[in-house]
């Protein structure tokens, strides 16, 4: 009895210092724990890396068998109960073990009891293809006095190894690093892609920079176009008054030209009259004989000049109406003109109308560059921030 002395005093003071860690031991393994769950999804990583090697015995395997299987492999920490088909039906712990065993009789009580009566029936058993955040926090929700017992770890519920509580934390701290790795890979990947969308909210700020300049001048171009417009429709105005005045000056020269023809008309009348004096005037004159010699040449010049006269009657008649036929085509022409003007100054009229809607435009674009300017740069001001916050992480 004096080995099994020796191995329960080595391994109660073993427990000892492990129970007067085991809530600081808990506190942070439940930490560790946590933070693996919340930062990686573990299917990279398997529990099988860390199994340890442990007899799967019959449940009527007498305890003096069992101790001398513990005693002959002292690095064993358990071994596990299994039933038909290597399924766990129980655990039982080296350390509790022989604490049962550290009576005076307790060898003579025991040693031919199987081990089925000492072994743990409130078991975990955890299948090895589970997830290692999953394993950690299924052992570290069993109740304190469980805490150190190993989790048993099976294959489609076959008995395939167990995992203890070092072999728990080793493996949560390898997910801990796997995690900050994968924290500090995503942290320099959302670095790149803040500083790609700071590059392009400057050359958005710059774009919205450029429009608002832009609209600035298409402001002052669209004043100006439609100030030369509304110049142009004025002068179309003052066009159309004019051709107007035309056209009235045309009807009365026409009036007036039939005025004219009507006096040569008279003139004409006159001049025959004046021939005809002339011609009665000849006649008299040579009935006078020598005497009225001198009064008959007086009227042979008077019956020419009456000739005379009537032509120049009938090409001053020709020329008024060439005259009234000009004017006529004058006022026709005018009139058309002024169909014409009027009709352009509509269209002006029209285009300083688009102007001012263009300009309308003009200044909603304005003012939508001005806003897109205001949230580029706030923008971009957060996404300075947000890439100081990153590279305080990364530190």
């Amino acid at each position: 009895m004096s080995t099994l002395h020796m191995e329960n005093k080595t391994e109660n003071d073993l427990h000892r210092r492990g129970t007067g860690s085991a809530r600081n031991g808990r506190a942070a393994t439940a930490k560790t724990a946590a933070s693996i769950e919340s930062k990686t999804k573990g299917p990279g990583r398997s529990a099988a890396g860390y199994l340890r090697n442990v007899p799967g015995v019959d449940p009527d395997m007498t305890c003096r068998e069992a101790f001398d299987l513990l005693k002959e492999q002292p690095h064993l920490p358990c071994v596990v109960i299994c039933g038909e088909g290597m399924r766990p039906e129980g655990l039982l712990m080296k350390e509790a073990f022989y604490r049962r065993l550290t009576g005076r009789f307790a060898a003579d009580l025991y040693f031919r009891r199987p081990v089925k009566d000492f072994g743990e029936k409130e078991i975990l058993a955890l299948d090895i293809h589970d997830d290692p955040a999953l394993m950690i926090r299924s052992a570290l929700a069993r109740p304190e006095s469980r805490f150190y017992d190993c989790v048993i770890v099976t294959d489609n519920g076959r008995f395939t190894g167990v995992l203890t509580v070092l072999d728990l934390m080793k493996m949560s701290g390898e997910l801990q690093e796997e995690a900050e790795e994968r924290r500090k890979h995503t942290v320099l990947e959302n670095y790149g892609h803040v500083s790609g969308m700071e590059k392009s909210l400057s050359e958005v700020e710059e774009a919205a920079n450029l429009t608002l300049t832009e609209c600035l001048r298409m402001k002052e171009w669209t004043a100006e176009g439609r100030r030369r417009l509304n110049e142009a429709g004025e002068s179309y105005a003052e066009a159309v008054a004019l051709m107007n005045r035309n056209q009235e000056q045309a009807e009365r020269l026409i009036e007036h030209a039939g005025q004219i023809s009507a006096l040569t008309k008279g003139i004409a009348d006159l001049a025959d009259q004046s021939g005809l004096l002339a011609i009665n005037a000849s006649i008299e004159a040579a009935h006078a004989g020598s005497q009225g010699r001198g009064f008959q040449i007086v009227a042979a010049e008077v019956r020419s000049l009456a000739s005379q006269t009537r032509k120049l009657a009938a090409d001053i008649s020709k020329l008024l109406e060439s005259i009234s036929e000009l004017a006529g085509e004058t006022g026709t022409l005018t009139a058309t003109g002024v169909r014409r003007i009027e009709s352009g100054a509509k269209r002006l009229a029209e285009g300083s109308r688009i102007f001012g809607e263009l300009e309308q435009a003009t200044d909603q674009v304005e003012k939508t560059g001005q806003s897109v300017y205001r949230l580029a740069q706030d923008t971009a001001k957060q996404a300075f921030s947000v890439k100081q916050e990153l590279e305080r992480t990364l530190d």
